[in-house]
């Protein structure tokens, strides 16, 4: 009988608790995991494109813009991208602007 007093506690305490559900990832928590599935992921995968991205990114924007984007991607399923404003748009430069795709 005790047994299944043990095993029935177990299983109480492998059940999530709703009261303690996780914190949504900040900007930086995010922009961390992308670059360390870039690293993991190696050259040449999509991960490590998307670690390029990001990183271009905060050059670009700084890291409070960045974080933002991050935290609305991630909140709408989309992702941060690199985009061109109207002024680079007849010149051919490198893009100059981070948005959401």
């Amino acid at each position: 009988m005790q047994l299944w007093v043990y095993f029935a506690h177990l299983l109480a305490r492998m059940i999530p608790d709703e009261s303690k559900r996780c914190e949504p990832m900040t900007g930086k928590e995010i922009f961390d995991r992308c670059q360390l599935a870039a690293l993991k992921n190696g050259l040449g995968s999509q991960e490590f494109y998307y670690g390029n991205i990001l990183y271009q990114a905060l050059q670009l924007e700084g890291e409070e813009k960045v974080f933002q984007l991050l935290e609305q991607a991630e909140n709408t399923g989309k992702r941060v991208g690199l985009g061109y404003s109207s002024n680079s748009l007849q010149s051919f430069t490198d893009p100059d602007v981070a948005i959401l795709v």
